[in-house]
């Protein structure tokens, strides 16, 4: 149970318990503690934005200095944990892509015509096969980093329909 605690300590864990989190009247995120007062307005940042991305969130308060890390949005209560993860969505705008229209490649650039869940895009990467800016993590899962430095995610491009499917593999 002590080193528990010294772990708590050294990252400055919040107690879900203890802590509200809100959207105010001008959409800026809000932190309420029992015995720190309020925030306002607070900053979310995901610790791992890719691998783990609703557990260990740093909270920070106007001047950029750390409140305090939420082990796990799952512990808030649920509107805590719904305004939580919309400022989350909003600071990482990245598009999940549904369907794959085609994918050209003019001078070793690859053109790529998608559909995503907000809506059809056009984007390039900066260069073909085998870069960093098309990520394969396992499991199906692929990030894409287009050339304007937008992020795509496609949680299993194996879940998608054969023709997508045969695009992306062309590319990974």
């Amino acid at each position: 149970m002590e080193q528990e605690y010294a772990l708590k300590q050294e990252l400055n864990l919040l107690d879900p318990k203890g802590l509200r989190l809100f959207i105010d009247e001008f959409e800026d995120l809000t932190l309420d503690m029992k015995d720190r007062g309020t925030f306002k307005p607070v900053t979310a940042m995901r610790a791992f934005p890719i691998t783990d991305r609703d557990r260990f969130i740093i909270l920070k308060d106007q001047e950029g200095q750390e409140i305090g890390i939420v082990r796990d949005a799952s512990d808030l209560d649920p509107k805590s944990r719904a305004a939580l993860i919309a400022e989350l969505e909003r600071v990482y705008f990245m598009p999940k892509i549904t369907f794959v229209h085609n994918i050209e490649e003019q001078f070793h650039i690859p053109k790529w015509e998608v559909e995503t869940d907000r809506g059809p895009r056009v984007f390039e990467i900066r260069s073909g096969r085998h870069n960093q800016d098309l990520r394969s993590l396992g499991s199906g899962r692929i990030l894409i980093r287009d050339a304007d430095g937008n992020q795509y995610e496609i949680p299993d491009y194996r879940k998608l329909d054969p023709v997508s499917q045969t695009l992306i593999e062309s590319q990974i």
